[in-house]
């Protein structure tokens, strides 16, 4: 088993994070990898910094990675709170998986850091560091164009940026929600209580983004996930 691990602030996630995500499954032939929105990344402790709140990044995340083959999209270090390091997740991850070769996808501009890092002897018995080019997209990017009022369609995932332009929430019914989410992975991505897989119950479902263009609607989607406050 090989798994790849995929953090960051995710704040929030945009079209060269899903990018790179598919090249590291297929260039690395990973069997999983896992996405993990930081709560606190140990670099970013500005709190200014982190406009977006972590219940809405994971969200953003886990509607960006929505359906795709061996990726999925974890919130350990969200429930941990406080300062997300990578020897934490690295250590837990590689506790459940035991006998699997454990890689870390990091950017190229953090390779020289690499050795300031919490416990780095440690972490580099426990996983391999993979590097990659910085994205011609950036969550900044996407941040000074929503104050501005400008579009972020080009950049961020489709669903993104429909959830960020008409302020989408998840449901506050907690059940529903974590039904509805097991659904969604035991389906690839179609919306669970349909039972045909067409293209147009793909979630977000044509009827929700019919919904999200009519300025009069509020209210949930069909399966009872998203709402439009």
């Amino acid at each position: 088993m090989k798994i790849g691990i995929f953090g960051g602030s995710f704040n929030p996630v945009h079209s060269g994070h899903v990018g790179l995500a598919r090249k590291a499954v297929d260039e690395l032939a990973l069997d999983r990898l896992i996405v993990i929105p930081a709560a606190t990344s140990p670099f970013k402790t500005d709190v200014a910094a982190e406009p977006l709140a972590p219940e809405l990044r994971l969200m953003l995340v886990r509607a960006a990675f929505n359906g795709m083959d061996k990726i999925e999209v974890d919130d350990r270090e969200l429930k941990r709170g406080g300062v997300s390091y990578a020897i934490d997740t690295v250590r837990e991850i590689a506790a459940e998986n035991q006998d699997a070769e454990i890689v870390f996808l990091i950017g190229e501009d953090s390779v020289e850091g690499l050795p300031h890092w919490k416990d780095y002897e440690t972490l580099c018995k426990l996983c391999t560091f993979k590097s990659y080019p910085r994205t011609a997209e950036s969550s900044t990017e996407v941040r000074r164009r929503i104050a501005a009022g400008e579009p972020i369609d080009d950049i961020v995932p489709e669903a993104v940026a429909l959830f960020l332009k008409h302020n989408v929430r998840e449901s506050d019914d907690a059940k529903i929600v974590a039904a509805v989410r097991a659904g969604l992975v035991r389906k690839g991505g179609y919306c669970p209580c349909r039972l045909p897989k067409l293209p147009e119950f793909f979630c977000p479902c044509d009827e929700f983004k019919g919904q999200l263009a009519d300025p009069s609607y509020h209210g949930l989607c069909h399966c009872r996930l998203y709402l439009k406050p």
